[in-house]
C-alpha cells in the first residue's frame, strides 16, 4: 500500500523497517547508533538523518530508491553536494600535483609562503565570494608549500609542514559541498599526517578539526568523536599556555557537542558546551581563529547549531538573540550563522522568518548560502510550500544556483 507523501521521515523508516523484519536494536547496530537514537528518530524528536546516514539505512532495509524515505521531502544528492565551482578543476590540479619526491630547482622561502597563506586566510574571512577569492590564491600557494616540505634545502622542514597543513585546510573550506568527496578526504587526511609530522599541537589540532568536520558530515559520527577525544587529551596538558591552544581545545569540545547533539544524545552535548564555554571565556576579547571561528563569540555560535540538532527551537533562538551579527568576524561564518537561525525558524514554520535570513545571509556571504546544504534544503521547503512562500523560494532559488 502506497505511503501517504506527508509522511515523515522518521515514520517512512520506522514502516519500512518494520517491513523488513527488523527490530531497533538490529537497525541501529547495523548503523553503528544506539536504538534510542533511532527511536527518537522515527518518532520526529530528532531532526531527519542527513543525506549519508539515510543511504546507509536504505542499503540495509533493501530500499533502492532514497525517495521512499523521504517522501515529499525531496532530497536529490545535488542538494547536498552542490554545484561544483567553476575554477575547481584549478584548485584539484594543485592539490594532485604535490612533489611526490625530492623537489628539485630553488627552494621557496617559507616567509613568502607564510605571507600567501595569511592573506589567503584573511581573504576567506573577509569575503562573501570567498570560494571564487581562494580559487585564484590557492593553486600558487598549494604548489609553494608542497615543494617546500620536500625540498632538500628547506631551512625549516617543521614550519614547511605547518604551513602546508594549513593551507591543506583552507583547501578543504574551498572544495566543501562541491560533489567532489574524494578530494575533500584527500586534503583532510593530507593535511592531519603533514600536521603530525611536524609535530606542531596547533598545527595538529586544526587539521583534526578539519577531519572531524569531514567525518560528521559523512555519517561516521563514532569516528569523529574518537579524533576529537584523541586531540582533546594532546591539547588538554598545554591549553593553557597560549590563547591560541585555549581555542583549540575549546572549539575540539564544541565539535564533541555537535557530534553528540546530531546522534541526539543531549545532556552529552550540553555539558560539552558548558566545558567549552569555560575555557572561550579566558581568551582575550578580540582573539579570533580564522579557521575555526576560536573566539568568546564561539559558545554561542555553536550553541545554536546544538539547540537546532536538538530540536530545542526555543533554547536556539534565545542563543542567536545574545549574539549580534556584527559580532562575528568572519563574513562567512555571520552568513552561517544566519542560515543556522533560519533553520530554527524552520521548525517553528515560520517560512517568513526563513526567507528574511537566508536574503540577508545571501547578502552578507553569497557563496556561503549557495554551497550550504541546509540552506538549499530550506530554499526547496520554500519552492514547495505554500504558494505565499514560494516567490521567495524562486529568488533564492536563483540566488543560490537552484532550479526553481
Amino acid at each position: 500500500m502506497a505511503l501517504d507523501p506527508a509522511l515523515p521521515v522518521g515514520r517512512r523508516i520506522q514502516h519500512y523497517r518494520e517491513r523488513a523484519g527488523k527490530s531497533r536494536e538490529v537497525l541501529a547496530g547495523l548503523l553503528g547508533r544506539s536504538s534510542s537514537w533511532l527511536k527518537q528518530v522515527e518518532n520526529g524528536v530528532l531532526l531527519p538523518p542527513r543525506l549519508p546516514m539515510l543511504m546507509r539505512i536504505a542499503q540495509h532495509l533493501g530500499i533502492d530508491d532514497l525517495s521512499l524515505l523521504t517522501g515529499d521531502v525531496s532530497m536529490p544528492r545535488a542538494l547536498y553536494s552542490g554545484i561544483e565551482h567553476a575554477e575547481l578543476a584549478s584548485v584539484r590540479r594543485a592539490v594532485d600535483g604535490a612533489v611526490l619526491g625530492v623537489a628539485g630547482g630553488p627552494a621557496p622561502r617559507l616567509d613568502h609562503i607564510a605571507v600567501q597563506l595569511q592573506t589567503a586566510w584573511q581573504t576567506r574571512m573577509t569575503r562573501g565570494d570567498h570560494r571564487t577569492a581562494l580559487a585564484a590564491l590557492l593553486p600558487p600557494l598549494l604548489s609553494a608549500a608542497s615543494v617546500a616540505v620536500s625540498h632538500p634545502l628547506c631551512d625549516d622542514r617543521r614550519r614547511a609542514e605547518v604551513l602546508y597543513a594549513s593551507a591543506l585546510n583552507l583547501t578543504q573550506m574551498y572544495a566543501a559541498f562541491q560533489g567532489d568527496g574524494n578530494l575533500v578526504w584527500r586534503v583532510s587526511e593530507r593535511a592531519l599526517s603533514t600536521a603530525r609530522a611536524s609535530g606542531d599541537p596547533n598545527a595538529i589540532s586544526q587539521a583534526s578539526w578539519f577531519l572531524v568536520e569531514a567525518l560528521r558530515k559523512s555519517g561516521q559520527w563514532d569516528s569523529a568523536q574518537t579524533v576529537t577525544e584523541d586531540t582533546l587529551r594532546l591539547l588538554d596538558p598545554i591549553r593553557t599556555e597560549s590563547p591560541e591552544l585555549a581555542a583549540a581545545w575549546a572549539d575540539m569540545a564544541y565539535h564533541a557537542a555537535i557530534t553528540h547533539a546530531v546522534a541526539g544524545e543531549g545532556g552529552d552535548a550540553w555539558r560539552w558546551v558548558d566545558r567549552a564555554s569555560v575555557v572561550s571565556a579566558t581568551l582575550p576579547a578580540g582573539h579570533w581563529r580564522p579557521s575555526t571561528s576560536g573566539s568568546r563569540q564561539a559558545v554561542a555560535l555553536h550553541s545554536v547549531t546544538v539547540a537546532v540538532e536538538l530540536r530545542q527551537v526555543g533554547t536556539a533562538l534565545r542563543w542567536a538573540r545574545r549574539l549580534p551579527e556584527a559580532d562575528i568576524a568572519a563574513v562567512p561564518r555571520r552568513g552561517r550563522h544566519l542560515i543556522e537561525v533560519a533553520r530554527a525558524h524552520s521548525m517553528k514554520g515560520d517560512a517568513a522568518k526563513v526567507a528574511e535570513l537566508l536574503t540577508t545571509a545571501v547578502e552578507v556571504a553569497p557563496e556561503t548560502a549557495r554551497w550550504n546544504e541546509e540552506a538549499r534544503s530550506m530554499v526547496h521547503g520554500l519552492l514547495t510550500g505554500a504558494p505565499s512562500d514560494r516567490p521567495a523560494g524562486r529568488r533564492l532559488a536563483n540566488a543560490i544556483g537552484m532550479a526553481a
